[in-house]
């Protein structure tokens, strides 16, 4: 197994725990049990099918996963073993308005609808480099640092050729994270909306 393929199989068994573990009411047992469930089911992932462990047939389906979807798989893992969050809802909130928008941005445009691709500039444009720099140096300043996390985890899976794609988008953001930020969004709206009507 290369390294590219070993570190895909790695994110798609991080993701398959992640929503095991939150399908899960965890909180609820004992710490040990928390743990003993978690590496059961991390196990479970690395069980060789055929030729291939579990986690690639995962991986078969939603293909290499970003840096945002690890992240908030791997936060996810972590509050569902510790209890504790490790991502704030302003954080949260703002990571998935970033990935609502590059989305709308770089989906539409890349089926071919017009003769602008956006998804060429992820094979490091100065442009899009320009623009992302800028993107997290304001999120610096802001302190958003799961936005500033989420780039330099990309980064450095870029620049360690952790996947066969070289492309920058495929290390930033993928359907899962588009999805998953289209769909915590409008339930975040609805509760800020509440909160400000109970105050």
């Amino acid at each position: 197994m290369s390294p590219s393929d070993a570190f895909g199989v790695f994110g798609c068994g991080l993701l398959g725990l992640a929503a095991i573990a939150t399908s899960i009411p965890l909180r609820r047992f004992p710490v040990r049990v928390r743990y003993t469930f978690v590496l059961a089911a991390a196990f479970a992932f690395l069980i060789p099918i055929g030729d291939l462990p579990v986690a690639a047939y995962v991986r078969g389906v939603t293909g290499d996963l970003s840096a945002a979807t690890l992240v908030l798989a791997g936060a996810a893992c972590f509050m569902q073993l510790t209890g504790r969050t490790l991502i704030g809802h302003r954080d949260k909130r703002a990571l998935c308005w970033l990935l609502a928008a590059a989305a709308a941005f770089l989906y539409p445009f890349a089926l071919g609808w017009t003769r602008f691709d956006p998804y060429a500039l992820g094979f490091v444009s100065a442009e899009f480099i320009t623009a992302l720099l800028v993107i997290t140096l304001a999120c610096w300043w802001a302190r958003l640092n799961l936005i500033v996390i989420v780039v330099v985890v990309a980064a450095l899976a870029y620049l360690l050729g952790a996947y066969e794609s070289r492309n920058l988008w495929d290390y930033l953001i993928d359907p899962l994270a588009s999805f998953y930020a289209l769909a915590w969004l409008p339930n975040s709206v609805s509760l800020s909306r509440n909160s400000r009507q109970a105050d």
